[in-house]
């Protein structure tokens, strides 16, 4: 598992360097009307809730399938929570550019979901072939 973990957090650190400067150089230099200062807390925010994914699915080893589909759930559900927190929170006290913010955190959340999914796929590969191989 800890190869896993790290191939895991390689993916999870390119992905978001790259989609984080790549929406950064859109909003700066591409369309600088419509860059916020809260910005950098998006890519930060996703990049901190995969670190803490990779280490929870990598931490324990299931046996139990149920078990498994709990924790996937369970992860699934603080992700959306911490998700509208900080979207309340920026919607609340911040109150500047909110459709800007808005479609760029439903982005990232969306290329988030992706990278969560595949994250998903290859544990249960990696489940799967030490079942196989015992």
């Amino acid at each position: 598992m800890e190869n896993l973990k790290k191939r895991l957090n390689i993916i999870l650190t390119v992905i978001m360097l790259i989609g984080g400067v790549g929406v950064w150089w859109l909003l700066k230099l591409v369309m600088p009307e419509s860059y916020f200062d809260w910005y950098p807390v998006i890519p930060g925010f996703f990049y901190i809730i995969g670190l803490v994914f990779v280490i929870i699915v990598t931490r324990d080893y299931k046996e139990n399938q149920r078990k498994l589909v709990n924790l996937y759930m369970i992860i699934k559900l603080c992700k959306v929570a911490a998700s509208i927190l900080l979207g309340g929170i920026y919607l609340i006290f911040v109150k500047v550019q909110l459709r800007d913010f808005s479609i760029v955190f439903i982005g990232f959340y969306l290329l988030y979901l992706g990278i969560e999914t595949y994250f998903f796929y290859l544990v249960e590969e990696k489940i799967k072939k030490n079942k196989v191989n015992e």
